[in-house]
């Protein structure tokens, strides 16, 4: 079949397009930013008329819309995306006589299902069920993947030393993505399936934290149940984060659970399904270790850069301040723009560790580590011989930037 494949360059979009092409389909890749031959622009976010859609169909047989929004923005909304965008292309794919339609939903999608997100994603069922064209709706749960943002979260939750969730939690089911693009294939395959609605889940439904200690291979994963209050307070603060999946929404799914009858899904991949067990290999596992040593040296920089300078704006004598400065050779007249203009950067360097972190960060703090080391060195010799080591320190500091560097990827 020649496949019309809409959210080509997502996580699954990406697994889908290489377990198509191996099949021996031909696949046109939908995005939102074409970069490549064979790849069309789609915007659902305002192609909400079927005349925008028809000429992209020419020669198509089969559409599989795997496009899907997990939280609103300012830009797109749950109902542009999920229901007025396949609305077009559904009338479209009538007119232009597609032969199937599959719909990458989500588990949990309900009318009456206790979060705007699954209640858009059965809208978007609807829709697609009443078009007029041949159909199949899957609903997966988790989905893991290598790549996946979600996964990657996952494993390094994984590896911390105590684990907090919430104390309400229902159970998950979650499939590995390699199974979940079999049965995408072998559904398409199969004429005898066409109008079917069913869910795509893994072979064992678990709670969440013995999932994550699954994922990172341990036998033991001590947690901490904090009460539902101070979870929503602090969703409420995340979703002021762009990007971020700690969501009220997200939390109701949780406590909800998300699990499933994937008997007919099983049958369509017609083998064993992947336990969660083997979800991570150890190359995941090491990589979600690294992010989390990572995370916790950029934490402690950033404490050192913000104690800094709240120590040198409001804490430390102003006069012992110019003292120091007066000893470094400092003219009068610079003490306290210097004083000043020190403790701003040490600010910006918290701030910036912690939300723009990157190579070039890194080595703007070594260099002013590096010189202030060095001008302490020269002219301010008792800190060398201090008992708590003041000017020492600075070498695990310089060591913990020379991690970052050496960790930073590509």
């Amino acid at each position: 079949m020649h496949i019309l494949l809409l959210g080509a360059d997502g996580f699954l979009g990406r697994h889908l397009k290489t377990a198509l092409r191996a099949a021996g389909h031909t696949v046109t890749d939908g995005v939102r930013h074409p970069q490549h031959t064979g790849q069309i622009a789609v915007d659902f976010t305002q192609d909400h008329d079927p005349a925008i859609w028809l000429p992209r169909l020419a020669g198509i047989d089969g559409v599989i819309n795997c496009v899907g929004l997990f939280r609103e923005s300012a830009g797109s909304s749950f109902d542009a995306i999920q229901v007025q965008a396949p609305r077009a292309l559904y009338a479209a794919c009538r007119q232009a006589g597609v032969q199937r339609v599959l719909l990458i939903s989500a588990l949990g999608a309900a009318m009456d299902a206790p979060t705007r997100y699954w209640r858009s994603k059965a809208a978007g069922e609807q829709v697609l069920m009443q078009a007029g064209v041949p159909w199949n709706v899957l609903r997966p749960s988790l989905v893991y993947g290598d790549d996946g943002a979600s996964s990657q979260l996952f494993a390094r939750l994984a590896t911390l030393p105590v684990l907090a969730l919430p104390a309400c939690m229902g159970k998950v089911q979650p499939v590995h993505v390699d199974d979940l693009v079999a049965g995408c294939v072998a559904l398409l395959a199969d004429n005898t399936s066409t109008g079917q609605a069913m869910d795509a889940t893994g072979p064992q439904a678990l709670p969440f934290a013995v999932y994550l200690r699954a994922l990172a291979g341990r036998s033991a994963l001590p947690v901490l149940r904090m009460p539902q209050w101070l979870c929503r307070a602090t969703a409420l603060l995340a979703e002021k984060l762009p990007g971020g999946l700690l969501t009220r929404d997200s939390l109701a799914m949780l406590a909800a659970g998300n699990t499933g009858d994937g008997s007919r899904f099983a049958a369509l991949v017609n083998r064993p399904l992947r336990d969660p067990a083997r979800f991570a290999g150890a190359t995941m596992q090491l990589r979600a270790q690294r992010a989390v040593a990572r995370g916790w040296l950029r934490t402690g920089l950033a404490f050192v850069w913000f104690a800094t300078a709240v120590v040198s704006l409001w804490v430390y004598p102003v006069a012992d301040s110019h003292q120091l400065l007066a000893a470094c050779h400092v003219p009068p007249a610079w003490f306290e723009p210097m004083r000043i203009g020190a403790s701003l950067l040490d600010a910006t360097f918290g701030v910036l560790t912690l939300l723009r972190p990157g190579r070039r960060l890194w080595q703007l703090q070594l260099v002013l580590i590096a010189g202030y080391s060095v001008l302490v060195g020269l002219f301010l010799l008792e800190f060398l011989a201090h008992p708590f080591g003041p000017l020492t320190k600075n070498a695990g500091l310089m060591a913990a930037l020379f991690a970052l560097l050496a960790t930073e990827e590509k």
